[in-house]
């Protein structure tokens, strides 16, 4: 079997210097790097990937980008994502920030030394750089900046959020209040007009006292709503997504309420684990193998010099189930 020395040796350089020209193309002079591109190919050295990088620069690998692989919720993406990868015959890169932006950057730098081809992000947490635009192939995919020159895949959150408190409105609730995520995402921004938009449409006036903010946790939730329940009396509660609203519904019970006879509970994202719960949870679903497969296909046109459409907007579902009920006054 060929090695690095052999390819090294017949190229007249070091074998650091044809790691380098293997991993970081263009980082070596382009006379140097035809030199090693011919010893490899000479001896036969794995010469079907790395002559093929050599040439083309490229790595068949994408980065995905994710602020917190403790979230159910992207698992289904990250699926999609990954299916379509496979099938054009590129490889996935996970990359968890934890939330921290510095993190986010050291993924993109992957991109920007060619170790990795392109980026699909599912974090609005991205470093202050990129929000004044990039040229880096890249897609967002559920998370979005507003006026951001990126191609994104998304639903309508305004509408989806608008979806749900109109559906409990409709079971007569009149005293219904929210947990948001964080107050400052664009998702939540859109999600908490949408429930506005419902109440006033309604003719309700919005009680600040109604919402409270959390970090779309299990953990988040539970204390969301033990804050809730000190400061408004609700019958129906909105959760920006399905953790929370579970966390919320663990949190009601412990306090001696009945879901849904005292409470009615709507969540968003359709998570597996939603179906099995007891009471089973209402919710506006999201395509999330969809929303992945969509920013696959997308990148790779990018990545073809293809043209794409900057918003892709894909639709919901209210899904009802035994969360929530018609209000009947106690």
């Amino acid at each position: 079997m060929p090695t690095i020395k052999e390819v090294a040796l017949l190229a007249g350089v070091s074998t650091a210097t044809v790691s380098r020209a293997m991993m970081n193309p263009q980082q070596v002079a382009e006379k140097t790097r035809r030199k090693v591109e011919a010893a490899i190919a000479e001896v036969g050295y794995s010469p079907n990937a790395i002559a093929r990088n050599l040439r083309t620069s490229e790595s068949k690998t994408i980065v995905v980008i994710i602020p917190d692989i403790e979230n159910m919720f992207f698992a289904k993406i990250v699926r999609g994502i990954q299916t379509i990868a496979q099938q054009q015959g590129y490889k996935v890169l996970l990359g968890d920030t934890v939330h921290n932006a510095t993190l986010a950057n050291d993924y993109l730098e992957l991109v920007r030394s060619k170790q990795a081809d392109g980026v699909i992000s599912l974090t609005a947490e991205l470093p202050k750089v990129l929000q004044h635009g990039t040229s880096m192939p890249m897609v967002m995919a559920c998370e979005y900046f507003p006026d951001f020159p990126i191609p994104t895949v998304r639903i309508d959150n305004q509408a989806a959020a608008y979806q749900a408190v109109k559906y409990l409105l409709e079971l007569g609730h009149k005293q219904i209040a929210y947990i948001s995520g964080p107050l400052d995402n664009p998702i939540c921004i859109a999600r908490s007009a949408g429930y506005r938009q419902a109440m006033q449409e309604a003719g309700y006036s919005i009680n600040e006292l109604a919402k409270e903010e959390g970090d779309f946790s299990f953990h988040s939730g539970h204390a969301a709503f033990e804050r809730l329940h000190r400061q408004y009396k609700m019958s129906a509660l909105f959760c920006f997504n399905d953790m929370m609203a579970l966390g919320a519904m663990r949190s009601a019970i412990s306090l001696g309420l009945k879901v849904p006879d005292d409470l009615s509970i709507v969540g968003m994202d359709d998570l597996l684990f939603s179906q099995y719960t007891d009471p089973q949870l209402t919710t506006i679903m999201q395509p999330q193998t969809l929303i992945g497969e969509t920013a696959m296909q997308i990148l790779i046109k990018i990545l073809n010099a293809k043209t794409v459409h900057q918003d892709n907007v894909l639709q919901t579902q209210l899904l009802v189930r035994s969360s929530s009920r018609r209000y009947q006054k106690l």
